[in-house]
């Protein structure tokens, strides 16, 4: 729980089109719209609830292009400013996002970060928050150290030996956190270990957790006093972005996947049927020796890594189960049985890989 900040009324968060030329990440085959005010006039049929496609390949989270070209340093450029996205067929929902999108920084241990950052949201203060990660104050985008809309301000600090783990960044204005946050703006800060003890043909994939509220016109309405008092829990729980994305994988291989709650209100309470669970990392990084778990509780802002074992062909889902931590007034979300990811397990054989090491980290 070290620097934890519980941030109240955050959801929504999701991949936006991308505004800038080095942003790694192919979105062709995903139609994003364009933003043209605050309306849509595409209504779901019977001016309903929109309806999110299911099942699409699972997406990954754009990188962050390094800049630097020298060893030890990474440098980025990196920009908040307005966006839109295309959740429902026919609707654009006007957000907020960094470089357009929900970027991922990679470095390592010991390396030296310089992220040129500029506020382009109209008429709004942002920062950027490291969340969890050991920088300097001054550097950590704390509420009394805003940027103004149209300015612009470098951070930069040094990644400390073992910092190795999984982070994430956010805005954090005062009075503004919120807000932000739940309109778009999120993204992952990876610190890789200089030696990995994790065998690296289990890859390594970000899942990313947001919730989203999307009215009728495909626009995000405001918060109600319900989400005042709970905080703000969405309609629909996305996997980068995505409603119920699908992954692909061969039985008896193994996937090392990284959770990470961008959440605010929403409790995950999580299991993953026709597949093995075991802990090998959490928000501080590696743990000593992984544990085998049957399901896991991921508390909003909190990470974990996973090993994923596919032993068994056929169709694996990750659910959530239900979890009473606490509602105040109507409409206490039922997502029990709600279905976050399916994977589809060949019943190809896959290649032997290296066992999971008995110790992870001291």
């Amino acid at each position: 729980m070290h620097r934890r900040t519980f941030l109240a009324s955050l959801a929504g968060l999701a991949i936006a089109k991308p505004t800038a030329a080095r942003m790694k990440h192919d979105m062709s085959g995903h139609d994003m719209g364009a933003m043209g005010g605050h309306g849509n006039h595409n209504m779901p049929q019977g001016g309903g609830k929109p309806v999110l496609p299911e099942g699409l390949p699972l997406r990954d989270l754009p990188r962050l292009e390094n800049q630097s070209g020298v060893a030890g340093t990474f440098k980025a450029k990196l920009t908040a400013g307005p966006s839109t996205v295309r959740f429902s067929e026919g609707l654009d929902t006007p957000m907020l996002a960094y470089n357009g999108a929900n970027p991922v920084i990679e470095a390592r241990e010991g390396d030296r970060i310089e992220i040129a950052f500029r506020n382009e949201i109209p008429n709004e203060p942002t920062t950027v928050h490291w969340h969890g990660m050991p920088v300097p104050a001054d550097q950590d985008g704390n509420p009394a150290d805003p940027v103004a809309s149209g300015r612009e301000r470098v951070y930069a600090f040094d990644l400390p030996e073992g910092s190795a783990a999984s982070y994430w960044f956010h805005p954090h204005p005062h009075g503004l956190t919120a807000q932000q946050v739940y309109r778009g703006l999120a993204g992952i800060f990876l610190v890789k270990p200089k030696e990995d003890s994790i065998p690296a043909g289990y890859g390594d994939t970000v899942l990313m957790f947001t919730d989203l509220r999307l009215a009728a016109d495909g626009t995000m309405p405001d918060s109600s006093m319900v989400d005042l008092m709970n905080g703000r829990v969405g309609d629909h729980v996305l996997v980068n972005g995505q409603k119920n994305p699908a992954m692909t994988a061969a039985r008896g291989e193994k996937r090392r996947l990284r959770l990470f709650n961008a959440t605010n209100a929403r409790f995950l309470r999580l299991k993953f049927e026709n597949a093995g669970l075991t802990v090998i990392g959490t928000d501080g990084g590696l743990i000593e020796a992984p544990v085998a778990v049957e399901e896991l509780l991921l508390t909003p802002a909190e990470r974990v890594e996973l090993i994923v074992s596919f032993d068994q062909p056929g169709v694996a889902k990750l659910i959530a189960l239900d979890y009473e931590r606490g509602w105040m007034g109507p409409g206490k979300p039922n997502e029990a049985g709600m279905t976050l990811l399916t994977a589809n397990v060949s019943a190809e054989t896959a290649p032997s890989a290296p066992p999971l090491p008995a110790s992870c980290a001291p």
